[in-house]
């Protein structure tokens, strides 16, 4: 399915690391990392990016998704590529807790450390300060990791309603990685996510939800059709 719900928040997947995170009361819509979205989707007021790559960092999509009062809140090292953005940008450069309408935030570590583009280079160096996001809206509690493999800093991640976890080796965790990341967490619902427009498919997802079967609960959410 592409939709689902956790509590009051309804869940939509974008395809790869993109999901939709809608309150409907509170009147609040955030994005994480939007590419490749259609047109006709409802504009949200907040898209969080966790790095530079154009699977995760798209100006196209975010212009699809951002209402015109919107914020883009994006690691330090997207500021090139969402220049065009001005006064809607907002640079993380710290891990303190940010508090903006509806909503509070901070980020966590995003990086490789197994994961090589050469003998001696990872797909995301930890120095180059890509990130995941944790958000919190009201009492319900948010973690996008965004492209990282199972690091050390997962620890901290603590009282995690909905954890969205890269599951498709090559550039991030591997199922067997992010399944040892899940069971450390210990969301109340873990969502699979980097499979089906690039790499991967929902096969993957089902798999991890099976692994993961009486110990942590998986929703699988996916505009995948394979």
């Amino acid at each position: 399915m592409q939709q689902g719900t956790y509590k009051d928040a309804t869940i939509t997947a974008l395809g790869h690391d993109g999901f939709i995170v809608d309150f409907a009361e509170q009147k609040l819509r955030f994005a994480f990392d939007p590419y490749d979205v259609e047109e006709g989707v409802n504009p949200v007021d907040y898209v969080f990016v966790s790095h530079p790559h154009y699977d995760h960092c798209d100006p196209a999509s975010i212009h699809k998704l951002l209402k015109p009062s919107g914020k883009v809140v994006a690691s330090e090292p997207c500021a090139k590529e969402l220049a065009d953005f001005g006064k809607q940008l907002e640079l993380v450069v710290d891990k303190n807790k940010h508090e903006v309408k509806g909503l509070t935030y901070w980020t966590i570590p995003a990086y490789c450390t197994n994961k090589y583009r050469t003998p001696t280079e990872v797909f995301h160096p930890k120095e180059k300060g890509f990130v995941g996001f944790v958000v919190e809206v009201g009492k319900t509690r948010f973690y996008h990791a965004g492209d990282t493999d199972f690091i050390p800093e997962m620890e901290k991640v603590k009282k995690i309603d909905v954890a969205f976890l890269p599951i498709s080796g090559t550039y991030v965790m591997t199922l067997e990685e992010a399944i040892q990341a899940a069971e450390m967490i210990d969301p109340d619902v873990a969502i699979p996510m980097h499979f089906g427009k690039l790499l991967g498919s929902s096969m993957d997802a089902t798999r991890f939800q099976n692994l993961l079967h009486d110990k942590v609960k998986v929703m699988v959410l996916t505009t995948d059709q394979g």
